[in-house]
């Protein structure tokens, strides 16, 4: 098999309108599960001896959230490339909420 074969066969599965929307919506849900999670790296989950496992257990979550709304952006410009749907302002949205989580993380400001 070829590159540009198995390349156009990504993009057909990116392409999947089923694709797109099963992305968001684990994307949306992943975002539930991680505002769940935020006390682990809060003021309160700050003062606990076991706080590098909270962190980096959220640290994981938020990533990988992330990653499902970046895959959710791509699948959805890919269709719009192809049939010329909207743009998809709801992921992107959240793509932004996750990045903003994940510098307010790092920077320390989460545990205020």
């Amino acid at each position: 098999m070829t590159h540009e074969t198995e390349d156009s066969q990504i993009t057909v599965i990116l392409a999947n309108p089923l694709t797109g929307s099963l992305l968001t919506i684990a994307s949306g849900l992943a975002f539930l599960f991680l505002l769940m999670i935020l006390p682990l790296v809060g003021a309160a989950g700050y003062a606990t001896s076991y706080y590098r496992t909270n962190f980096t257990a959220f640290l994981c979550v938020l990533l990988f959230s992330l990653l499902l709304a970046v895959l959710a952006v791509i699948s959805k410009m890919a269709r719009r490339k192809i049939d010329g749907s909207p743009l998809p302002w709801m992921s992107i949205c959240l793509c932004g909420v996750f990045v903003v989580l994940l510098i307010s993380l790092l920077g320390g400001l989460l545990h205020i």
